[in-house]
């Protein structure tokens, strides 16, 4: 099967950042209200911050897929390392989460992170905001972080609108 061209990559990337930009909004608007359940799931908002680390990365997976073309590179390379900035917790959030069996078991590749502190976090109102092990995700930020870097991945379209 052919390689696909740096038009269909980019398209494919925005179609999925696309997915990710809504769910990262409608976990941050989650964050923000009250739902039905609250009442008896009292650990919604945990759930739903877990949720919108997966969003995050998947939005940035797309920017990274996007950043594979060549002519859009330079742009969404430094969009990217915006982001990672604006959320430098992210990267711990995901990977434990991703890998809390090795963690649970004092297995993570990150050993200063112990099976003790899985369980133990914070929520503060303002933002709202997650402390968890030793990193701090709020969504405001994460949702003002998303929007920018999705804007870059939109911006990528130019190259490709121009060589038509």
């Amino acid at each position: 099967m052919p390689k696909p061209s740096g038009a269909a990559t980019y398209e494919r990337a925005r179609r999925l950042a696309n997915v990710a930009i809504w769910s990262v909004e409608l976990q941050c608007r989650r964050l923000r209200g009250t739902e039905p359940e609250d009442a008896t799931f009292v650990l919604r908002k945990w759930a739903d911050f877990g949720f919108l680390v997966v969003s995050l990365i998947r939005l940035r997976r797309a920017a990274q897929l996007a950043a594979r073309v060549p002519e859009i590179e330079p742009a969404l390379g430094n969009a990217i390392k915006q982001f990672d900035r604006a959320l430098p917790g992210l990267k711990t959030m995901r990977d434990v989460a991703e890998h809390i069996d090795d963690y649970a078991l004092d297995q993570g590749r990150t050993t200063s992170i112990v099976r003790q502190s899985l369980e133990v976090s914070t929520l503060e109102e303002e933002g709202p905001t997650l402390h968890w092990l030793g990193a701090t995700l709020n969504a405001l930020h994460a949702l003002q972080a998303s929007q920018r870097l999705f804007a870059a991945i939109k911006e990528g379209s130019r190259v490709f609108q121009a060589s038509k």
